[in-house]
């Protein structure tokens, strides 16, 4: 499986401006709709992309509530309805073991959710995904193992690459985790300059990992927006 990281960033890397609101809800980030986002899946080929829940709430957020949803008679595992099968368009999947987010749509724009969870996963999450025909995929015991979900990903979605767009905490963990093969990068012309504002990797830990990662120039581009798109292999 390959994974491909892309993130849009300030020049100063940051790719939100508050730890408690995702960029796409903060009226700050706004004005920087006018540049045009770089269509990552379509240039790797792919139809798989992956987020982490804190693409749609805030890192400090409580878990969502689910208690209209408590019961028992949930099947563990999987939950892999025939919606999996018969969409042929492009899939988001978010990684949200700890039921953070209480989704409002199963779509949007041609592209369907999906959600990867761990064996600790509440019935009551479950129970709600179910009903929205949400699918979900088990990978791990007490959290959701990363080798184990782009396995599984690659299994049941037929894929053999996937685009993380997740924040930089998940990107950290798959950077971290030996994962990545490449990490794109579309930088935009403005500086954020706040040292606590979300970066496009977190949680990298060079004191105990000991090295700095290697990365190999792919290309760089500057786009007719001003922005400036990178590609990085990663050694």
């Amino acid at each position: 499986m390959r994974l491909v990281t892309f993130n849009i960033a300030s020049i100063d890397g940051r790719i939100a401006i508050s730890r408690s609101t995702p960029s796409w809800l903060d009226p700050r980030w706004e004005p920087l709709g006018r540049f045009e986002t770089v269509d990552a899946l379509s240039l790797h080929g792919a139809r798989v992309s992956l987020e982490g829940s804190n693409s749609f709430t805030g890192r400090d957020a409580p878990e969502a509530s689910f208690a209209d949803h408590a019961g028992t008679g949930v099947p563990a595992g999987d939950f892999l309805p025939p919606s999996l099968r018969s969409h042929p368009g492009r899939w988001m999947i978010v990684i949200d073991s700890r039921a953070r987010v209480r989704w409002t749509t199963a779509e949007m724009d041609g592209t369907r959710l999906a959600v990867l969870i761990s064996g600790t996963t509440p019935a009551a999450y479950r129970r709600f995904l179910r009903e929205q025909d949400v699918p979900y995929l088990e990978a791990g015991e007490d959290h959701v193992d990363l080798a184990r979900a782009l396995h599984r990903l690659g299994e049941v979605f037929g894929v053999d690459c996937v685009v993380s767009a997740a924040g930089g905490v998940l990107n950290g963990m798959l950077l971290r985790s030996g994962l990545v093969d490449e990490i794109d990068i579309q930088f935009l012309p403005v500086v954020v300059g706040w040292a606590k504002a979300p970066a496009i990797f977190e949680g990298y830990d060079l004191e105990a990992l000991g090295d700095l990662h290697d990365l190999e120039l792919i290309s760089a581009e500057t786009r007719p927006d001003t922005s400036v798109f990178v590609r990085y292999a990663v050694r």
